[in-house]
């Protein structure tokens, strides 16, 4: 069975419990990240306030240490919207070995799931 007749089935039936498993881990990936990331930061700050003595190059090091985590955090959570536009540009119809177009219904799985 070739790509094309797996789309020719349905669609959703076919490909749809792999759609949830990717949409979990990604789910998980964005709210894991960040919040591993914010905790990793705030330790490093507690660490540099506690320690009392601070020179100017020990704030310019947690500053950019801070300002990095900050940018993934970011980029992390924002990945499920960076699929969907990606995803959005995709034809949602297919040609099958025929030459006759149909309608490959994925993105409504994808976005049900």
């Amino acid at each position: 069975m070739n790509f094309v007749q797996i789309l020719e089935a349905d669609t959703c039936a076919t490909i749809g419990p792999v759609l949830a498993i990717v949409k979990w881990v990604l789910n998980l990936i964005c709210w894991a990240v960040p919040i591993i990331l914010i905790v990793i930061t705030t330790l490093d700050v507690a660490k540099i306030v506690t320690a009392g003595n601070l020179d100017d190059k020990l704030k310019k090091e947690v500053t950019q240490k801070i300002t990095t985590r900050l940018i993934y955090a970011v980029i992390i959570f924002l990945i499920p919207i960076i699929v969907n536009a990606i995803f959005s540009l995709l034809p949602s119809e297919a040609i099958n070995a025929e030459g006759s177009k149909y309608d490959a219904n994925w993105w409504q799985c994808w976005t049900s799931k």
